[in-house]
């Protein structure tokens, strides 16, 4: 039988899941551990495989899912076939309960008690203002968070999903592909790592080039070597993100910072002008004053979300 206080948390996203234990209370997790969500059938297989591995049980769990909640049934939003029930995933893997929180609300809830971050640009975020997270990784996701009455509140969200505006022709032609082959052009078609895999296609295909996929470490490795059509993708790839981060800035009145998370840009940071960046994030007329007070930050932590999940845990 389990500890009564132990929890497994548990990170779910659309290639990668990460999992780990804390005991109640407690905001450290230990025995973290990576898989690769291809291994498992689902988080039936692969939660009973993280137990089974680090010789330990949990009596409940705290899941960090990349998806919606539609009539009682969690989905996945980029890995089909993962859809399940919390009741009867917590009775598959002998949990007492499963509760479930969208992954960018997870990282909202960890927020006040991250220590790794690095700042890009000037400023720094108020310590008791609104906060808003972001981040491109398999997709995009968008959470605030909010000070009230001496207590954080989660404002979750799919705001990755809402629409995208163009900006130029050239810019222009490559979001008209885009629409062509996916039917619109969410934020999250272009900021988000199958979003630099999109942009490149679609740039071949406008400059009469071979349109053959390349993953976005092929892309970004192009671009450090030089390549014109790489080096135009990560430009693009970043102003999106710059123009997406300002919006969200502006639609929280994030005056506690807007955090970047996500597996993507710690990847390619290297590659990021960052002043052009803060341009192009507070050019948001009449409120570029109001928005160039906004600072950004990048979150450095590796496992932010189990974090997260842990101050839920915490609560009870």
């Amino acid at each position: 039988m389990a500890p009564p206080d132990l929890v497994l948390v548990a990170d779910i996203g659309g290639t990668n899941s990460r999992f780990g234990l804390v005991r109640a209370g407690e905001l450290a997790p230990l025995n973290i551990k990576n898989y690769s969500n291809d291994g498992f059938a689902g988080l039936h297989e692969a939660i009973p495989n993280y137990l089974k591995e680090v010789g330990h049980d949990a009596n409940r769990a705290v899941l960090a899912i990349a998806g919606p909640v539609k009539d009682g049934v969690v989905h996945l939003t980029n890995r089909r076939g993962w859809s399940f029930k919390p009741e009867e995933l917590a009775k598959a893997c002998n949990l007492s309960r499963v509760e479930v929180v969208n992954d960018f609300a997870a990282l909202a809830e960890a927020l006040p008690y991250l220590d790794e971050l690095k700042p890009l640009g000037p400023g720094h975020p108020r310590p008791d203002a609104t906060k808003v997270v972001l981040g491109p990784g398999t997709g995009l996701g968008v959470a605030g968070l909010v000070y009230k009455e001496r207590q954080w509140l989660v404002v979750p969200s799919e705001a990755g999903h809402i629409e995208f505006a163009d900006q130029g022709d050239r810019e222009a032609a490559v979001f008209a592909i885009i629409r062509r082959n996916f039917g619109r052009v969410s934020a999250e078609q272009v900021v988000s790592g199958e979003g630099i895999e999109r942009l490149d296609m679609a740039i071949a295909e406008l400059n009469g080039e071979e349109v053959k996929h390349r993953d976005g470490a092929e892309i970004s490795d192009a671009a450090r070597k030089g390549e014109k059509r790489a080096r135009e993708v990560m430009d693009l790839f970043f102003s999106a993100l710059a123009r997406f981060s300002g919006d969200m800035a502006l639609t929280y009145v994030a005056r506690g910072g807007v955090y970047i998370g996500g597996g993507v840009l710690p990847k390619v940071l290297d590659l990021l002008d960052i002043q052009k960046f803060r341009t192009e994030f507070a050019a948001k007329k009449p409120h570029e004053q109001l928005v160039a007070t906004i600072p950004t930050v990048l979150i450095t932590a590796k496992t932010p979300a189990l974090t997260g999940c842990a101050a839920i845990a915490a609560r009870g």
